[in-house]
């Protein structure tokens, strides 16, 4: 564990169920997906779908990096945590292995993209006269990102170190 959260640990869940890891990591890849799709039809040069293609490298990038980054300090580093990250990361990477500085950078992502890409997904929708599927598409988006909330702020609430984690959605006494 980093030096920096030794000690600092609170009453939390030693494990998640598999139930509880594999939802979540679907919801958060069917938003990942979702956002491609809205991004699809953004920019076609040569007819190649290259935001869709750039957000997936961007996707499985930092997604790699935030294991490295955060999940090698981590309490839960060899454990199930609320989003199994802890384990894969331990099959990835050494303990201790990453730069917490850069893994707090990093976990911007789940604040910054989805807030771009709606934006962009309803202009793209206004000025070129999207049909009703990318309607569609664009408020299945913000209801799964709506959802991610509250799951998050669970999962993150019985986690050992929410108050120290600088991805953590919630610094506060655990819920049940």
């Amino acid at each position: 564990m980093y030096e920096c959260f030794q000690g600092k640990t609170v009453e939390g869940r030693e494990t998640f169920s598999p139930l509880w890891i594999i939802s979540e990591n679907l919801l958060y890849l069917a938003m990942w997906v979702l956002a491609g799709a809205l991004l699809w039809p953004l920019w076609l040069p040569g007819g190649w779908p290259l935001l869709t293609l750039t957000w997936a490298v961007i996707v499985i990038v930092i997604q790699i990096m935030l294991k490295k980054h955060i999940c090698t300090g981590c309490y839960y580093y060899g454990k199930l945590c609320h989003t199994g990250w802890g384990k894969l990361a331990s099959a990835l990477f050494p303990p201790d292995s990453g730069n917490l500085k850069l893994g707090e950078k990093l976990t911007y992502f789940y604040i910054i993209p989805p807030p771009l890409i709606l934006l962009a997904g309803i202009a793209y929708a206004l000025i070129c006269d999207a049909g009703w599927f990318y309607w569609l598409l664009l408020a299945f988006y913000v209801i799964l990102n709506g959802l991610s909330f509250p799951l998050r702020i669970k999962g993150c609430g019985l986690c050992a170190l929410r108050e120290v984690c600088p991805g953590s959605a919630a610094k506060s006494k655990a819920a049940d």
